[in-house]
């Protein structure tokens, strides 16, 4: 009996947590926590030689080893920006430390393509976007961006909004030169992101629910 009981215990530990909020700098959806800037973070289309790839880049801290399943920011541009139906591409990018960022701008932990999902009851400035991804980390701090892919000057600049939530460190990263702060330029500011996901339990707490479960039906009979 003890091995039919198990996957119930595991299936309780890997859905109990999902959809958990690892990290976050945007707060409700009223858009309360925004203080009304914008960081570009935009691949330029077409690519011309005036232009360089630019990331809005922000640390996350995940408190322990994760599944992360997803990651939200709010959306905004200005320059003649007319929303997110012409972005092209919408990129994630995660980096071990600012080093690798200020290197290439492709993540070096992970870089993956993901198809937006508009967060339909935010009411506040912008647009909340979620795009879904998969990736396992250990507990530490991450660097964290998403790269719009955004036809140039036809819809303006993308990128993405100022929170009051954070640590007051932030970084517009380019490593492309044609800006007078490349590589990048650190300032007091919180990016709006959140990254969702499931915490995964050790081996030791496994081993504890476990026993639990064992004791447990040891006194029901």
């Amino acid at each position: 009996m003890l091995y039919s009981s198990l996957p119930l215990l595991l299936a309780a530990l890997t859905t109990a947590a999902a959809g958990d909020t690892l990290y976050d700098q945007i707060g409700n959806n009223a858009g309360d926590s925004l203080t009304g800037d914008i960081y570009s973070s935009m691949h330029f289309l077409p690519v011309l030689p005036e232009t360089s790839d630019i990331a809005a880049v922000d640390a996350v801290t995940i408190a322990e080893r994760s599944d992360v399943d997803g990651v939200e920011f709010v959306l905004n541009g200005w320059g003649g920006f007319e929303g997110p139906a012409a972005v092209t591409n919408w990129q994630v990018n995660v980096y071990s430390d600012l080093e690798a960022a200020a290197s290439n701008l492709i993540g070096d932990v992970l870089s993956q393509s993901s198809d937006p999902i508009f967060i339909e009851d935010w009411t506040g400035d912008g647009w909340l976007v979620r795009l879904p991804m998969s990736l396992t980390v250990d507990s530490g701090v991450y660097l964290l961006s998403v790269i719009m892919s955004n036809p140039y000057p036809d819809n303006g600049w993308t990128g993405v909004a100022t929170s009051s939530i954070g640590d007051d460190q932030a970084w517009q990263v380019s490593p492309g030169g044609n800006y007078v702060f490349s590589p990048y330029i650190e300032a007091p500011d919180n990016l709006a992101y959140r990254l969702t996901g499931t915490p995964v339990p050790s081996p030791g707490v496994l081993t504890t629910l476990i026993a639990a479960s064992l004791i447990t039906r040891r006194r029901r009979t």
